[in-house]
């Protein structure tokens, strides 16, 4: 089979595991992972994680590289990631941040290295639609909480520490608001004092 019939076979679907593309291509699976990193090669596919690939050209987009990765959940970027696009830092992530309802993992769709967290549904929210990465993207508010949030719960994988950053004009009350989510009095007062080091820090 050649690499187009086999992309045209799969056409449709955005994301695949080998077994699927396996099972819509009625190939072996050895046969299906050689075809896929075809794809790949051709420019036509990515590997997201083992056993697992976009399908289709890929985007150049972040925030569609973003909800591919933690597709069937939904997910933003936030943290250092939002800060950069929100103009708040000028450093440029290595990793992109990004927060979901799904399961905590990584992924690296070509070139590009994204850390997905997982977030409670009752603190999920505080994004919008940002046409620029073709996804969704923390406010400032909410991706300082985020920061703070992941760095007292993830302490070994997130840093709350921030680089040269412009905080002014962010509205304080808001991020207080996240915080008073928290339904732990404990984490809620941990994420509350790494917040006010940021902004004794930073404003």
């Amino acid at each position: 089979m050649t690499t187009l019939t086999f992309y045209q076979k799969l056409a449709g679907h955005k994301r695949l595991t080998t077994r699927a593309a396996a099972q819509l291509t009625n190939m072996s699976i050895p046969a299906t992972s050689m075809a896929l990193r075809r794809l790949a090669a051709a420019d036509l596919g990515a590997p997201m994680k083992k056993g697992v690939w976009l399908i289709g050209p890929l985007s150049s987009k972040i925030g569609t590289l973003v909800t591919a990765a933690a597709d069937p959940y939904l997910a933003y970027l936030s943290g250092w990631s939002a800060l950069r696009l929100h103009n708040r830092i000028e450093q440029i992530p290595q990793t992109h941040f990004a927060v979901t309802l799904g399961r905590p993992r990584r992924a690296t769709p070509g070139a590009t290295r994204i850390a997905l967290h997982h977030m409670k549904p009752e603190l999920f929210g505080g994004y919008e639609y940002d046409a620029g990465v073709d996804g969704f993207v923390a406010t400032p508010e909410k991706a300082l909480f985020d920061l703070a949030y992941f760095s007292v719960m993830q302490r070994s994988s997130v840093s709350g520490a921030l680089p040269e950053t412009d905080l002014k004009g962010v509205r304080w009350k808001l991020v207080n608001q996240w915080t008073q989510r928290i339904p732990a009095p404990r984490i809620r007062k941990l994420v509350g004092t790494a917040l006010a080091k940021m902004r004794k820090t930073h404003c």
